[in-house]
């Protein structure tokens, strides 16, 4: 039975990326061009305005020695990426049940769970593509990786994790109310949080009655995480607790799925 499961489950994958592929280079602009744009621009800018405030945080990258600041914000595009890019799999699951192939799936043995995990998936490879090109967009601004292998060891799966954790929420939605706006609704929530995060400002520059609330998002773990990968450092505690709140965020928002596709099969 786990052999059929994980079979199914690699047809609806490879579906849902043959879905993507055929969207075409829409389906692009959003979390790969935007963040991509916020780079290379954040990269020039700000480099200089630090420089010329003579900013130094020693630790820190890119404010360690001569500024560079491709090489401290690199992250926050990254993670910008991975939340903007956990929607195709709720418009997907929409799109379904319009057209009635999610009610097929609840008749079929193996249920509707399947096509979910193969779309959910699908925006996992989808989000470890966009980081790799982001790596590359990076160092192309001017950021130095020090070790591409640890870098693309800790980026791809954190981001990756963070993206179909995060999808969970748009994919109850969308599955809830069979509506793809659901999906472009929900998405741009992650923003505040990844602002109130060390993605553009280190938290030693940030005021003192916003330190705590910055320090521990979670989004901030994850961004000093992969910081310090691309610096050539595991930074050991910034990996674990950010494996352990993608964990809770994702039960969390799995438990929103559970629910949502009890009430569609009730109704």
């Amino acid at each position: 039975m786990i052999a059929v499961r994980l079979r199914a489950t690699w047809v609806l994958y490879r579906r849902s990326i043959r879905e993507l592929v055929a969207l075409g280079p829409q389906t692009l602009v959003a979390p790969l061009v935007v963040p991509a744009f916020v780079l290379v621009v954040y990269s020039v800018l700000f480099s200089e305005v630090f420089e010329t405030l003579g900013t130094r945080i020693p630790g820190t990258p890119g404010f360690d020695g001569d500024v560079n600041y491709a090489q401290y914000v690199l992250a926050g595009p990254m993670v910008m990426s991975a939340m903007l890019g956990t929607a195709s799999a709720g418009i997907g699951v929409a799109v379904e049940r319009q057209l009635g192939f999610y009610d097929r799936m609840e008749l079929s043995p193996l249920g509707p769970s399947q096509s979910q995990f193969g779309r959910r998936l699908g925006d996992g490879t989808r989000i470890a593509l966009f980081v790799l090109i982001l790596t590359f967009v990076a160092w192309g601004s001017g950021a130095h990786i020090a070790n591409w292998p640890l870098a693309l060891a800790v980026t791809v799966p954190l981001a990756a994790g963070l993206g179909m954790a995060y999808g969970g929420l748009a994919f109850a939605l969308c599955l809830r109310s069979g509506s793809a706006e659901a999906a472009q609704a929900v998405t741009p929530l992650f923003l505040p949080f990844l602002l109130l995060s060390t993605a553009f400002v280190p938290l030693q520059l940030i005021p003192e009655w916003l330190r705590t609330t910055v320090e521990w998002n979670p989004l901030s773990a994850v961004c000093d995480a992969i910081r310090g990968a691309a610096a050539g450092h595991f930074e050991g505690s910034a990996v674990l607790r950010s494996a352990v709140e993608i964990a809770v965020l994702g039960a969390l928002t799995q438990v929103l799925v559970i629910r949502a596709e009890r009430k569609v099969r009730v109704t």
